[in-house]
């Protein structure tokens, strides 16, 4: 694998990208939540590229991307009333569905499980290109296995320059993490990976009960226990412990209170996010990003709230810091 990885704008090049797509190769681009690295769905030779890119585990599944509701038969089969229901409330958007796949769905795609996780994106930058291929697209995140998703063309390039034929530039991903993917297999909807549609939120729409799993039982994207980690050790401490430490210049901290780091050294990498959930995972992966590129001894990420609200977020954190 030495690809000479082409730059490319959206909108510009996205016909150049299509063509790509067409031959066979793997091209990163932005979605609402972070940058994906598309591949044909229907290509087996496609989609091993993009487990050869990542080096990523072969029963690890992929999610297909597909324009709308309307392509959802064609991948899926035995699909309950509810994934319409909810397709028609979160679609397009960062909410992942978990059905059973039809027989001729490559076990590449689903890593050897007799389901398959279908998701119509809300960035026009990506459904541009799944309109211009007329193909559904497999798209993992844009980075090699377990390191931290990209946000924007330039950390696709640093994970994955010179392994993929291309990435579209189409600036900063909105949401800043991965979609929330929900299993309508079972007879009460579980969320297998926490994301930006929340229980509540598909309750309300539902109007019946979802639970969060408790033990995966299936393989989902996003379910090893190590995973977004930068290069850089990440540590999680309290408020109270970061408030008492005097940081070490090679030291830095992504914190969300104003009183949690007692900065006396001009030279401290500290980074506050804001506070409300939403906008903190907005800039989580971004900010891990800016700090493992400094050489730095050590990370360290101020422990979050525990409610509800940040579930998807201390999702992340739980596996960066994990060893």
């Amino acid at each position: 694998m030495n690809y000479k990885t082409s730059v490319l704008r959206f909108p510009k090049d996205v016909a150049t990208a299509a063509e790509l797509i067409r031959q066979g190769e793997c091209v990163a681009l932005k979605t609402e939540t972070v940058y994906g690295l598309a591949a044909d769905a229907t290509n087996e030779d496609a989609i091993g590229r993009v487990f050869e890119a990542k080096g990523r585990p072969a029963d690890n599944p992929l999610i297909v991307h597909i324009e709308s509701v309307d392509d959802m038969s064609h991948w899926a089969k035995d699909i309950p009333d509810i994934a319409y229901k909810l397709a028609d409330v979160f679609w397009p958007g960062p909410l992942s569905l978990l059905l059973k796949k039809q027989h001729w769905v490559s076990d590449k795609v689903t890593g050897g499980h007799d389901t398959i996780v279908l998701r119509a994106p809300a960035s026009e930058n990506f459904m541009s290109l799944i309109r211009a291929t007329k193909k559904g697209l497999a798209a993992p995140s844009a980075n090699k296995y377990k390191f931290i998703s990209p946000t924007c063309a330039e950390h696709v390039l640093r994970s994955l320059d010179g392994r993929i034929a291309a990435v579209v530039d189409g600036g900063q991903s909105g949401v800043g993490i991965e979609s929330t993917i929900l299993d309508i297999t079972t007879p009460i909807p579980t969320i297998v990976r926490p994301g930006p549609i929340d229980d509540l939120m598909i309750e309300q729409a539902l109007s019946e009960p979802v639970k969060y799993a408790d033990n995966l039982g299936v393989t989902v994207p996003g379910s090893a226990k190590q995973h977004y980690q930068p290069n850089t050790p990440v540590q999680l401490l309290s408020t109270e412990a970061l408030s008492k430490m005097q940081l070490r210049a090679d030291e830095g901290v992504i914190s969300h209170t104003a009183d949690s780091v007692n900065v006396k050294s001009k030279n401290c990498n500290v980074l506050r996010l804001p506070r409300d959930p939403a906008k903190y995972s907005a800039h989580f992966y971004s900010s891990l990003y800016q700090l493992d590129m400094q050489s730095l001894r050590c990370i360290y990420l101020e422990e979050t709230p525990s409610d509800n609200s940040w579930l998807a977020i201390n999702n992340r954190i739980g596996r960066v810091v994990a060893r």
